[in-house]
């Protein structure tokens, strides 16, 4: 009883309005229409009608947007440059060392588990401290950012000082993680 005492005059109004906007969008004339209605028209231009010199003067007189160089470095602008970065280099480099690994063999790269173990036993210690470190630190920073987000995503640590304090903490939790990783 209730949804046909509402729905009957819904249905009527979606009717007139879209007679109504039916009739204005294709007529050359105004067409009187129910309150509540947009009238619509249309008018096609030529070439000639349109000048671009005025147009681009215009934007030759438009002040420069400011740029990131007037404006004080913030620990979050790095913090958000950083993950974005360590994001498509990690990215990057799993499917560019699964690619060579599969296709390595085929095209005759030596790209396999013993070629890649004499290599890497060649190498002074030093050497591959510093390259493990190279590699684990933008991965141990992109997955504690990562948390870092899920948690803000809980609207948890949404304040100035809490952005701070869990951007100071994935920067340490990164740095030791990436130091452990490495000493292993």
């Amino acid at each position: 009883m209730f949804a046909s005492r509402v729905a009957a005059p819904l249905r009527n109004i979606g009717r007139v309005q879209a007679s109504a906007m039916a009739k204005t969008a294709f007529a050359k004339t105004r067409v009187m229409a129910p309150v509540g209605t947009r009238i619509l028209s249309t008018s096609q231009s030529t070439q000639k009608d349109v000048t671009v010199a005025p147009i681009i003067e215009q934007r030759k007189n438009r002040p420069l947007s400011p740029h990131l160089t007037i404006y004080q470095p913030q620990l979050t602008w790095y913090l958000s440059m950083f993950h974005r970065i360590t994001g498509g280099a990690v990215g990057v480099g799993f499917y560019a060392g699964a690619i060579a690994y599969a296709v390595g063999p085929m095209v005759g790269l030596g790209f396999d588990a013993a070629a890649v173990t004499s290599v890497i036993a060649t190498v002074p210690v030093a050497a591959k401290v510093a390259a493990k470190f190279i590699i684990a630190y933008p991965f141990a920073f992109h997955c504690f950012n990562g948390i870092r987000h899920l948690a803000w995503d809980t609207t948890r640590f949404m304040t100035m000082k809490g952005v701070y304090q869990t951007g100071y903490a994935v920067l340490g939790l990164s740095t030791v993680s990436a130091v452990a990783l490495a000493l292993i």
